[in-house]
């Protein structure tokens, strides 16, 4: 393992997080962000100004299970020291779920080969003050078989563009989806996973919302044709809400940062 320099060291976590009370994971002026409360937390740890590097980014509202980050300290840490430390000067709502030493040169967005995103849709309108910033709540959503074949549509590469709030001008609007999948989750909760190597901004949220649409009836079926073609459809496309979707994966080297599933719905005890 390499470090930068005899006194620091390099190392990666993955993180987990409430994103209900954030303005995204993204660093921004004047508001509250993941990156922010990390950055804050790991400077009072380590008595310097620190840059944590993010898997990718999470909008408003948006959950993660598996935000892979990245920092470098100028002291030497003991992993399984850093990781309770972190958990205990971190907001209720971020977790840590594992803190490992790594190479210098890694980097949580670039050295990424893919990424998992689930989202979560009750069709239950019946306890929705509890499932409000879990879920997107809705009767009308159309059922798994019109959903799923929807679905198979999107798998394959080509550009996203009419999928996405803005693109990455220097990467362009192209992914590679290497699968999407609907599931009856439970008779009250429907649940989709998507599996790219990368995704643009809204991307997720645009497929689940123009998908249900169509599903209901409420949007032609015509119009996916023509988004997956990047032409003009019957109007533009709806984004689903950000509180049904959650960041669960992110891959290197082959191997996933964390199993599927969203804890607080998959989790038994």
């Amino acid at each position: 393992m390499s470090e930068t320099n005899s006194s620091t060291a390099r190392f990666r976590a993955t993180i987990e997080y409430d994103g209900t009370g954030f303005h995204g994971s993204q660093l921004q002026p004047d508001v509250r962000t993941v990156q922010g409360e990390l950055e804050t937390a790991l400077s009072k740890l380590l008595d310097c100004a620190v840059r944590v590097d993010l898997s990718g980014r999470t909008d408003t509202g948006v959950h993660a299970a598996a935000q892979e980050i990245a920092f470098t300290s100028p002291k030497p840490w003991e992993a399984t020291e850093l990781r309770r430390a972190l958990r205990a000067i971190l907001p209720d709502d971020v977790g840590v779920a594992s803190v490992s030493e790594t190479d210098a040169e890694f980097h949580p967005r670039f050295d990424a080969t893919a990424r998992r995103y689930e989202y979560l849709l009750t069709q239950s309108v019946d306890g929705g003050v509890f499932m409000r910033d879990r879920a997107w709540i809705t009767a009308h959503a159309g059922t798994v078989d019109q959903l799923t074949a929807l679905a198979d549509r999107f798998v394959g590469e080509r550009s996203f563009e009419a999928f996405a709030k803005a693109g990455q001008p220097e990467r362009g609007t192209r992914c590679r989806i290497e699968s999407a999948t609907w599931t009856q989750a439970r008779p009250d909760l429907l649940r989709f996973e998507i599996i790219a190597d990368r995704f643009l901004h809204h991307m997720v949220r645009y497929i689940v919302g123009t998908s249900i649409e169509i599903a209901s009836g409420a949007r032609p079926a015509s119009d996916l044709e023509a988004l997956l073609e990047n032409r003009k459809a019957s109007r533009a496309v709806f984004p689903a809400p950000p509180a049904g979707l959650y960041l669960t994966g992110v891959q290197y080297k082959g191997v996933w940062n964390r199993v599927g599933g969203v804890p607080w719905f998959t989790r038994t005890d």
